[in-house]
């Protein structure tokens, strides 16, 4: 295996990583599944990258739409989609797998590393790989044109854990040359319940719908889409979800915390917490019912954290309200389709043993 760095994904965080990772000297591969999404970047035969007021030309080892041929011999696969392409990813790849590959996420979303190694084995891959999920994406980024990506922040801290959780530090041998950041934590609990997306994205669509629906004028997302009731609900959800991971021994940050801890803001409770933050000023609400707050959140993040409360015993009726209204409202069954016990692998197992499933990789 040779020191190639696949890249699966070809939007703002996929082509950020791949010219950073080109400019540390790392040879790169970068793929998306769509050619439409790649033709500009493969014929200047690489990625220009504006980064602390420099903009610099890397050129890339190879720029294909065969996601096999990317990762084949490559031995870090960063996966940098939308999480509802994760298992069309996943199948796609099972079969070209080898023995000591690592895939990382970027991020996970909730229980993304369970879900992509569930369907590499249903898909019959049985290379000892490793599949590890960040909390977040690292960095604050847009690419723009056919060729050129502009990171605009580098977060210092970004949660890492691997499945199984007891090779985590095989993951970050081959990531902190170029991600010092990376932090490892106890395992993809942590990272999967840390999602706050799954807050702020679902419960705001679903609470202003008629709005989405008739205003033409638009709204903005956070400052005027979440209102002090609208905080009352995504709290008591935070409170749900809180509840689960203690139910698994996962330490991770209320929502307000982690606002404070993520951006300069101020206030009492939550509302007020989401008024001041600056960065989420000028962010507006969506155009049409058809948006990835609902379509990724809900089945990707919101699902997985029900699915482990109700292992656990622990009451989460907001959450499967949300679930529940917004499935109706779509007319989809959003459980169903989503990150069930099913699609992760482990129904019929206890708390205890999904634990030391997601620790060991092993079901007792």
């Amino acid at each position: 295996m040779n020191k190639a760095i696949a890249v699966i994904g070809a939007g703002n965080g996929g082509t950020a990583i791949s010219a950073y990772l080109a400019s540390q000297g790392a040879s790169v591969r970068l793929c998306d599944l769509f050619p439409q999404y790649i033709e500009g970047i493969r014929k200047n035969g690489g990625i220009e990258l504006s980064l602390d007021g420099r903009t610099e030309f890397h050129r890339l080892e190879l720029v294909t739409d065969d996601a096999c041929a990317a990762i084949r011999g490559a031995s870090l696969i960063m996966v940098v989609t939308p999480s509802f392409t994760h298992r069309m990813i996943a199948e796609k790849i099972a079969g070209t797998l080898e023995d000591g590959q690592v895939v990382v996420l970027n991020p996970g979303r909730t229980c993304g590393a369970l879900d992509f190694l569930n369907c590499l084995r249903e898909k019959g891959c049985a290379a000892d790989v490793v599949i590890a999920e960040t909390q977040t994406l690292i960095y604050s980024c847009r690419r723009i044109g056919e060729a050129r990506a502009e990171i605009y922040g580098v977060k210092k801290e970004v949660d890492i854990a691997a499945f199984p959780a007891d090779r985590t530090d095989e993951v970050l041998a081959l990531l902190h040359p170029y991600y010092p950041q990376f932090r490892p934590v106890s395992s993809c609990l942590v990272t999967s319940l840390s999602n706050i997306g799954a807050l702020f994205h679902p419960t705001p669509v679903l609470l202003n719908i008629g709005r989405i629906e008739t205003d033409k004028n638009g709204f903005l997302h956070y400052i005027e889409g979440i209102s002090p009731a609208v905080a009352n609900l995504i709290h008591q959800i935070d409170l749900e979800r809180m509840a689960v991971a203690a139910a698994y021994g996962a330490e991770i940050l209320s929502a307000e915390d982690w606002l404070k801890k993520s951006y300069d803001t101020y206030g009492d409770d939550l509302y007020e917490l989401l008024q001041h933050n600056k960065a989420y000023q000028e962010i507006k609400g969506a155009h049409s019912i058809d948006v990835r707050y609902v379509t990724e959140d809900v089945p990707m993040s919101l699902v997985p954290i029900s699915e482990l409360g109700h292992i656990a015993g622990v009451d989460v009726k907001n959450i499967d309200a949300v679930i529940l209204l917004l499935s109706s409202i779509y007319n989809r069954d959003f459980r169903a389709e989503g990150r069930n016990v099913e699609r992760l692998g482990i129904r019929g197992l206890n708390r205890a043993e999904v634990i030391a499933f997601l620790q060991s990789g092993k079901k007792a």
